[in-house]
C-alpha cells in the first residue's frame, strides 16, 4: 500500500478513536488491582485481537510479501506513541517489531511466513527482550538451528507464544523467531520464571531455552540487519515514552482546568502554566526526534538513522520522566495515592528509562557516531524542523 492512500495522522486517527473507546487505562488500573481476567496474561485478549484484526495494528508495519500494508515506520511510531499515550499493556511494542523484520534482507521461507499469520492476526503473542537493542549475553545459536541460553526480562513473557531475539550463532548474530511450544518427546523447550517489574502495567519473565527449534529472520553474521532492528526497537520504546509523556501533559491541563483554589482555577496560576508548558516544549522536542529518525530508516539512510533514534530515545526519556513527575505535582495530594493514575505514568516512565541506554549514555554514543554532522549538514530551518534543536536545555 502507498503511504499516501493512508497517512500517519489518519494512523494517529483511528487508533486514538479505538482507545477513545476501549480505554488502555481500564486494563492498566485492572493490572494494578490484580484483576483475573488480565493477571496473568498482562492484558485483555479479546481487545487485542481486535487491535490486531479490525484496527489492523500490526499488519501496518508488515511487508507486503507477508500480507501487510507495508507502510512506512512513521506510520508505525504514530500508532505506538497513541498506545504509550494511555499506558496500553498489551504486546504491542513486540508484534509490531516482529511484523516490521519480516521486511529485512533476511529469508522468507514457508515456515516463517506460516508464523508470520498467526502474528499479524494477534493469535500469536510475541515477547521480546524489554531492553532488546541493548540485550545482553546472547543464547546460542547451534549448527542446527536451535537456541539454547537465558533471555532475560522477556515482555508477557510467561504466556508468549513465540520469542523474537538475537541470537549468536556459528557465522555470527541473527535475528530469530522462536516458538515455543515442546520438544517432540513432551520436554519443555522453554522454563519460565516471573520477574517484579516497577512498572504495575508490565509482565516480564526469565525465559530459560532448551535446544528451541528457531525460525530465522535475518542472515546469519548479518551484522547490519541485526543492527537495523535494534534501531528500530528503540525507536518504538522512545514514541511510547512520547506517548506516555502526551498522555500526562492531557491529564495535567484537565485537572487544571477543573481543580479550583482560592477562587479560581489552578490553571490560571503561573507556576501551573510554566510546568505545563515546559512539558508541552519537552513532548515536542522528543516527538520531533521521533519522527526524524522513523523518516530517515524509511528512507533506508541507516547511519543517519542510527544517529537519531540514539538522540530520540533519550529526549524521550528524559520528557516522560518529567511529564510524570510534573503529573504527580500538579495533582497535589491526590497525585500521591495509589488509586490515582499518575503513579502509574510514574512507574512506567522511570522504567522505561532505563531500557537501552540512560539519556547521558545514549547522547555520548550518538556524538561518537557522528551525530554532530546532522547540525552542521543542515541549515537552521532544516534542523528545526527535524527536531534537532530544542528539547530539554536546547540539546540535540
Amino acid at each position: 500500500m502507498s503511504d499516501d492512500l493512508l497517512s500517519p495522522d489518519e494512523v494517529r486517527s483511528a487508533v486514538r478513536s479505538y482507545f477513545a473507546d476501549h480505554p488502555g487505562l481500564d486494563e492498566a488500573r485492572s493490572l494494578r488491582d490484580g484483576a483475573a481476567d488480565v493477571d496473568e496474561a498482562g492484558f485483555d485478549r479479546g481487545r487485542w485481537r481486535t487491535l490486531a484484526e479490525e484496527v489492523g495494528l500490526i499488519g501496518m508495519a508488515a511487508p507486503e510479501a507477508a500480507d501487510g500494508l507495508g507502510l512506512g515506520l512513521e506510520h508505525v511510531v504514530a500508532a505506538a506513541e497513541e498506545a504509550g499515550a494511555c499506558l496500553y499493556p498489551g504486546p504491542l511494542r513486540a508484534s509490531v517489531l516482529a511484523a516490521w523484520a519480516l521486511g529485512l534482507d533476511g529469508p522468507m521461507g514457508e515456515d516463517l511466513l506460516g508464523h508470520a499469520a498467526g502474528v499479524l492476526s494477534g493469535t500469536v503473542i510475541v515477547g521480546m527482550p524489554q531492553a532488546f537493542a541493548s540485550q545482553g549475553p546472547l543464547p546460542a545459536l547451534d549448527p542446527e538451528g536451535r537456541v539454547s541460553g537465558v533471555v532475560r526480562q522477556v515482555t508477557h513473557g510467561m504466556t508468549a507464544d513465540a520469542l523474537l531475539m538475537v541470537a549468536a550463532g556459528p557465522q555470527g548474530p541473527a535475528v530469530v523467531l522462536v516458538p515455543l511450544g515442546s520438544h517432540a518427546d513432551g520436554r519443555a523447550l522453554v522454563t519460565r520464571g516471573p520477574v517484579r517489574a516497577v512498572d504495575l502495567t508490565a509482565r516480564p519473565a526469565d525465559l530459560y531455552l532448551d535446544r528451541a527449534p528457531a525460525v530465522p529472520m535475518t542472515t546469519p553474521g548479518d551484522a547490519s540487519a541485526v543492527a537495523r532492528l535494534g534501531d528500530v526497537a528503540r525507536l518504538l520504546l522512545a514514541a511510547e515514552q512520547v506517548g506516555g509523556a502526551q498522555g500526562c501533559l492531557g491529564h495535567m491541563v484537565e485537572y487544571a482546568k477543573i481543580r479550583s483554589q482560592f477562587g479560581q482555577p489552578i490553571g490560571a496560576y503561573q507556576a501551573i502554566q510554566h510546568r505545563c508548558a515546559e512539558v508541552a516544549i519537552a513532548v515536542t522536542a522528543a516527538r520531533a526526534l521521533v519522527l526524524a529518525a522513523a523518516r530517515a530508516v524509511d528512507a533506508g539512510d541507516h547511519e543517519q538513522a542510527h544517529q537519531l533514534v540514539l538522540l530520540a530515545k533519550a529526549e524521550a526519556s528524559e520528557a516522560f520522566t518529567a511529564a510524570a513527575d510534573a503529573l504527580v505535582l500538579v495533582h497535589g495530594g491526590i497525585g500521591f495515592t495509589w488509586e490515582h493514575d499518575a503513579h502509574l505514568y510514574f512507574r512506567r516512565a522511570r522504567a522505561a528509562a532505563a531500557l537501552d541506554g540512560q539519556p547521558s549514555r545514549l547522547r555520548d554514543a550518538a556524538a561518537t557516531a557522528g551525530c554532530l554532522s546532522l547540525l552542521t549538514a543542515a541549515t537552521p530551518g532544516q534542523a528545526s524542523d527535524a527536531g534537532l534543536v530544542g528539547g530539554s536545555g536546547g540539546r540535540a
